[in-house]
């Protein structure tokens, strides 16, 4: 069974929600009574980023992408947010640097800020909570009924190459590196037609198609032949010696939607099937041969 510590620290919350307002368990809150969708992102220098080979204005950037994403989960897109930054004093230039990838992803985007909180601390810190306003009918990870497809939207592998290609030094400016650093959740094939369920590809294909799953009480079929590759993520597999599946499979951060709908999305691809709950969340083929997702080394905050 795919786990991880985060989702049971997530499991023993639950019961403080309110099932007639239900806030934890997918991408945002849908905060009706004041008319809001609001989520929250934070990262840790060490575990989230590492500025030995990231731009500061990189990190920033990447904080922006993650809340708005989030907000595009849901089916509606961001506009306020508030900014909370930990550092220590004798770093102020990288500081800087971040909130300029702050700024900078806002402004392409029309976000505003409309505050947060400032201090010191041993090490860089940094969190936002980005808001927006609920569309008629949010789409919840709940949704994805049998007989739905599995579409997404963009190539996964691409962001997780690039960090791996920046962790090795490789002196090169590619898709791959700019997907990593600078990650544009906006970029994607429109909303359109009945879409059922959506989640945004945050941590890995897996993790997400499994959320999803249990999240709907169905299970999922994906076809792994099917998730379309970038040339770039074929070629790190290649060079790096790592499977090339493994590297489609559990890279994560790339900011795109997952989405389930009964009928064809245009410009979207589409790689498996949710079906009645058998044992199984997720089922993975590749070419007919099964894959165990029990093996894939997912990433997990706490460490695997």
């Amino acid at each position: 069974m795919l786990d991880n510590r985060e989702w049971a620290i997530i499991r023993e919350l639950m019961p403080l929600d309110d099932p007639a307002h239900p806030f934890i368990g997918d991408d945002c809150a849908v905060w009706r009574e004041k008319g809001l969708l609001v989520t929250t992102d934070h990262m840790a220098e060490g575990v989230h980023f590492d500025l030995s080979f990231m731009p500061p204005d990189a990190v920033g950037w990447r904080l922006m992408a993650a809340n708005a994403s989030d907000i595009l989960a849901m089916g509606s897109r961001p506009s306020h947010f508030t900014l909370n930054l930990a550092f220590p004093a004798d770093r102020q230039e990288a500081a800087r640097g971040i909130i300029a990838g702050i700024t900078r992803f806002a402004k392409t985007h029309g976000l505003t800020c409309i505050g947060g909180d400032t201090t010191g601390g041993t090490t860089f810190f940094i969190g936002a909570t980005m808001f927006g306003t609920p569309p008629e009918r949010a789409l919840l990870r709940s949704g994805a009924r049998p007989g739905d497809r599995i579409y997404i939207a963009g190539e996964p592998g691409l962001s997780k190459a690039g960090l791996l290609r920046l962790q090795r030094g490789l002196n090169d400016d590619n898709a791959a590196k700019q997907r990593f650093l600078y990650p544009d959740p906006f970029t994607h094939a429109p909303l359109t037609g009945t879409l059922n369920a959506a989640i945004d590809l945050s941590d890995s294909l897996v993790t997400e198609l499994t959320l999803l799953a249990n999240a709907s009480d169905v299970s999922m079929e994906l076809a792994a032949e099917r998730i379309p590759l970038h040339p770039l993520v074929a070629q790190t597999a290649r060079e790096l010696g790592l499977p090339l599946t493994d590297l489609l499979l559990t890279g994560g951060e790339e900011f795109f939607l997952i989405v389930t709908a009964p009928g064809a999305l245009p410009g979207w691809h589409e790689i498996g099937l949710v079906t009645e709950r058998r044992t199984d969340a997720l089922t993975i083929r590749d070419n007919g041969v099964p894959v165990d997702p029990a093996r894939l080394p997912v990433w997990d905050h706490f460490g695997r």
